[in-house]
């Protein structure tokens, strides 16, 4: 076995003695440079992360993990040039950049999602938003609540409380649109009652109005359509939007039958189409 001896005259033999003699004073300024300017990029990266996070951009989470990210690319590069400086060889760089690729190939579904967990942090998708998800080659929207966002999937909420969770590499190559929940009846009522009183449509708002005041929902007055009118019946469309989620069928219930109350003399018929 090799070992590191001294000569009679001081000098070093063995195999760190060729290693020792290339260390000069010009050697380990410029590791002293180096070290002090990798140090300098890191607290600028965090810095500028940190700066991120107060503005509302990136949650504490993502800033955590990005921090540790930098520390790990800042310590193993200082050791791969400190090795190269040092040796004046190659093989770290080949060794690192083997066990690179080994990493990615591993771990490529990981790296994906939390890249698109940046990037959606960096959109500023604010959570409580609701929004319509187009995914690629669907017509129909996947819609709920922006619950969470983690570092692999984003969690939403539909109207009725259920979770959805989806990829956040999904969610990042879909069309999203901000939308707000709601409910849409169809009311159809009689034009006049059995005594010859004739129907007003704005006696009809009004109990709707009535009927919504101190429940869960809002009655939406800019959005009233007649879908259609025959002889002696007309169809409105109604769109009531909640205060709360999730909707509660017992809520909806108490307001349709509210509604049938208070235009009951107008033999009212009320349908759900959509929620």
């Amino acid at each position: 076995m090799n070992t590191t001896t001294t000569l009679p005259n001081g000098e070093l033999t063995g195999p760190f003695s060729n290693v020792l003699s290339q260390i000069t004073p010009q050697t380990i300024i410029s590791i002293a440079l180096f070290i002090a300017i990798a140090i300098l990029i890191r607290y600028v990266l965090v810095w500028f992360i940190t700066t991120l996070m107060r503005r509302g951009l990136i949650s504490v989470g993502t800033k955590m993990i990005m921090s540790r990210i930098i520390d790990i690319i800042v310590i193993v590069t200082v050791s791969l040039i400190l090795i190269h400086i040092v040796t004046a060889s190659l093989a770290p760089y080949v060794i690192m950049t083997v066990l690179g690729l080994l990493v990615l190939v591993m771990f490529y579904y990981e790296i994906r999602e939390f890249t698109a967990f940046i990037t959606i942090q960096m959109q500023r998708y604010a959570r409580g938003t609701w929004i319509e998800v187009y995914l690629p080659g669907h017509t129909t929207p996947v819609t709920g609540r922006l619950v969470d966002v983690q570092p692999f999937n984003s969690i939403l909420e539909d109207v009725y409380g259920n979770k959805i969770y989806m990829a956040n590499s999904v969610l990042v190559n879909s069309l999203i649109k901000e939308y707000n929940p709601s409910v849409i009846l169809q009311l159809t009522v009689n034009t006049s009652t059995p005594t010859g009183e004739q129907l007003r449509l704005s006696a009809v708002f009004d109990a709707i109005r009535e009927s919504v005041e101190n429940s869960p929902f809002r009655f939406d007055e800019t959005y009233t359509p007649i879908k259609s009118m025959s002889m002696g019946k007309v169809s409105i469309l109604i769109r009531l939007v909640p205060l709360t989620t999730p909707v509660r069928a017992s809520d909806l219930y108490k307001i349709m039958n509210q509604i049938t109350m208070n235009l009951k003399e107008f033999d009212p018929m009320i349908e759900v189409l959509t929620v």
